[in-house]
């Protein structure tokens, strides 16, 4: 009988840790050294490996990991995976870090990282991180794909990454917001030029007209939709005014001259509350008015 009871409460004590280990945010969290994150991504397959370092006092982390689990759950049948790397306090493991990932749904992969010697655990992920959170590498060896990000990353951003990571080629996010320009790539990769002989600005994405403001002899237009601000400067004139909605492909006003006076050019910067998206001309696709018809015009003839 003795026997009996004591095998039923083993069977019980047994299903309860399955069903513990089974919620999400309550299984048992690793510790691992820095050699074992960077086996986890070393493996010569076609998987993506997206490695995000983070920690529960750390806001912008916090900002950006749900949109990271959305998308690698939407990639994973491309073989996407996420493993959410812990640099909080050695206190805080692993109760504190456990009760966090439950409370905010992170089911993934979690370990915490048992180092406390920076020198040795940066350079072992990537030789330019300074220890800063957040960081992200994304890895697809079959491929030779690398790529590593010491700030925080908004949802475009890493969702084209993680595109780029699977080899998908680059589709265009926007259509240029000049007839027939010449896009120019800024060397900080927070703008991009485009130049025409067409003077004529167009929205490259719908939204609200934020601010409008001038600085010396030109206009600066910010329409704002979904969190993201659309900054066109180097307006000469506009036809809108702050608080009118905006479509995508809408007539917003007219470029001023480049500063050699070459040509009607806009700088085009898209930003978050907190940082500017990088920006290459590979995410734009050429815009041709099938009209044909010639909007250039002198600036002291356009609307103010």
């Amino acid at each position: 009988m003795i026997k009996r009871l004591i095998l039923l409460v083993t069977l019980v004590a047994f299903v309860f840790a399955l069903q513990a280990q089974s919620t999400p945010g309550s299984q048992a969290i690793a510790k691992w050294k820095i050699e074992d994150v960077v086996r986890s991504y070393s493996a010569n397959n076609d998987t993506v490996y997206v490695v995000n370092f983070w920690a529960t006092f750390c806001k912008p982390c916090i900002e950006e990991i749900p949109d990271f689990i959305r998308i690698v759950e939407r990639y994973k049948s491309q073989k996407v995976k996420l493993l959410l790397v812990s640099v909080d306090l050695p206190s805080y493991y692993p109760d504190r870090i456990a009760g966090f990932a439950k409370k905010n749904n992170y089911n993934t992969n979690l370990v915490w990282l048992d180092e406390t010697n920076a020198d040795h655990f940066c350079p072992a992920i990537d030789v330019k991180w300074s220890g800063a959170i957040p960081s992200t590498i994304i890895v697809n060896n079959s491929n030779g794909y690398r790529k590593f990000v010491e700030d925080q990353m908004n949802a475009a951003e890493f969702e084209k990454a993680v595109k780029e990571a699977i080899g998908e080629p680059a589709a265009f996010k926007y259509v240029s917001p000049m007839n027939e320009a010449e896009i120019i790539d800024n060397t900080s990769g927070d703008f991009v030029v485009f130049r025409s002989d067409d003077s004529a600005v167009y929205a490259v994405s719908g939204g609200k007209v934020n601010t409008i403001a001038k600085i010396d002899h030109m206009k600066v237009i910010i329409v704002e939709k979904d969190k993201l601000f659309y900054t066109y400067s180097n307006l000469g004139s506009t036809t809108l005014k702050t608080g009118d909605e905006v479509n995508a492909d809408q007539l917003i006003g007219y470029a001023a001259f480049d500063l050699d006076g070459y040509k009607p050019t806009v700088d085009l910067y898209i930003s978050d509350a907190t940082k500017g998206t990088l920006l290459n001309k590979q995410d734009f696709a050429p815009r041709k008015d099938l009209r044909q018809v010639d909007h250039s015009i002198e600036h002291d003839r356009e609307p103010q």
